[in-house]
């Protein structure tokens, strides 16, 4: 075993760990309610998007495929070009719709079951005679 395959396997591992990392620290934000993933495939209004589900589903499916066929022949397989096609078809799907809804006259309605929006992080307000003495007399004059 050469210098080059040590090189390599340790870089194999480092890419691991790093990939095993960023996992962790997704799964960790998202048990801690920092990182949302309750629009991953609805509109903004709160409707399912069958386009958005579409293309997470495509993608999913070709990145394991792909990690499997690397995985059994340990080289990176050739990419066939319907395989590609697809993909295209799909990202393209969610384009044109979030097009037309985009160029739609009115606003669809909202889902009943979306949550209202939260509001911007709000400084609370404090009474207005202690704002006049946290500026000092000078500023009050």
């Amino acid at each position: 075993m050469n210098y080059m395959d040590v090189i390599a396997k340790g870089c194999e591992i480092l890419a691991c760990l790093f990939l095993a990392a960023l996992g962790v620290i997704v799964l960790y934000k998202i048990f801690t309610d920092k990182m949302d993933l309750e629009y991953l495939i609805s509109e903004d209004n709160g409707h399912a998007s069958m386009s958005r589900f579409q293309l997470l589903i495509f993608t999913f499916v070709v990145a394991i495929s792909f990690v499997k066929l690397v995985e059994a022949k340990d080289e990176f397989p050739k990419i066939d070009s319907s395989v590609l096609t697809l993909l295209g078809i799909s990202a393209s799907t969610y384009a044109v719709g979030k097009g037309i809804q985009k160029s739609g006259a009115g606003q669809e309605p909202v889902a009943p079951n979306t949550p209202k929006p939260t509001p911007p992080h709000s400084v609370p307000k404090e009474k207005a005679g202690s704002d006049e003495q946290a500026r000092g007399p000078a500023a009050a004059a």
